[in-house]
């Protein structure tokens, strides 16, 4: 068992890295990868401990970078790169935490706007504690304690409420709560290349999981630029039709095949499962054959 997609508390997770390497061994999981949101934070924590006092599996260099497609924020993952070297690069987030904290506050007092508008009744002692509870973790959690919200919760979050309101509506240019976070983003090809420069692959993550585009469409757009060495094909949200669309596109493309729970925090994900069960080893960056 597997997990190649998961957050740390240096990036928006809730656990540390020492964390969730004791919750992957107790998990019997044998492969682990931390991808925080554009920084690297969690292997400078590795180099500061011994990893074989918490963990007998291996640790695979992971992060997931934002870009801009069509002047809309998408996400990118590079495994198995040169730490040094990427490090250098000028798209490493290096903002203390807070600045990273006056930002939340300010998107959380923009959503709360929002429900006023939309009429969503929310608690009202919200506040941003931590960067492991962003804004829009706060806003989607709150809104579902109100019975008043359910009808207009169906649209916003599903019938069953795991439609991710990141991907769903604040990267969303069609969605009330959208934040415009492009500004000085990256193309796909220059994140691509910078791995790349680091001796890393490449691999798309949770394809399905827009909102704001044809997913297909995308995907395709993404393989015809020539950056691509694997694709996400489990993820935490991905259905089971969903998988095996992202296999075949994977054997027909020869791209290598990853899988990860996206792990944030022991309510929303299981490390090393999906809904679908656990995260098999032949989606350790192989090739389906």
């Amino acid at each position: 068992m597997i997990d190649l997609h998961i957050h740390t508390t240096n990036s928006d997770g809730k656990y540390t890295v020492k964390e969730i390497l004791k919750m992957a061994e107790n998990a019997g999981i044998n492969t682990v990868s931390f991808c925080d949101h554009n920084v690297l934070e969690a292997y400078e924590d590795l180099n500061n401990m011994n990893i074989n006092e918490y963990f007998s599996g291996k640790v695979i260099t992971g992060i997931e970078f934002d870009f801009v497609h069509n002047k809309k924020d998408f996400h990118m993952l590079g495994y198995n790169f040169d730490v040094e070297i990427l490090n250098k690069s000028k798209y490493i987030d290096r903002r203390t935490e807070k600045e990273l904290l006056e930002i939340e506050e300010k998107h959380l007092e923009f959503f709360k706007s929002v429900c006023e508008k939309m009429n969503i009744k929310l608690s009202p002692d919200l506040q941003i504690k931590s960067l492991a509870e962003p804004a829009n973790d706060i806003i989607k959690a709150d809104m579902q304690l109100h019975k008043e919200n359910e009808k207009i919760l169906d649209d916003i979050l599903g019938k069953d409420r795991k439609k991710s309101f990141w991907l769903g509506h604040v990267t969303n240019p069609l969605s009330p709560f959208y934040i415009d976070l492009t500004e000085n983003l990256p193309e796909a090809v220059e994140i691509a290349n910078l791995i790349h420069s680091a001796g890393g692959i490449v691999v798309l993550p949770h394809v399905f999981e827009y909102k704001s585009v044809d997913n297909i469409e995308f995907l395709n757009e993404m393989y015809d630029l020539g950056i691509l060495d694997g694709i996400e094909c489990v993820h935490t949200k991905h259905t089971l039709e969903q998988v095996e669309y992202l296999e075949k596109f994977c054997k027909e493309k020869d791209l290598l095949m990853s899988g990860g729970s996206d792990f944030h925090d022991d309510i929303r994900q299981v490390l090393g499962y999906t809904d679908l069960g656990k995260i098999d080893d032949k989606y350790l960056l192989r090739k389906n054959i």
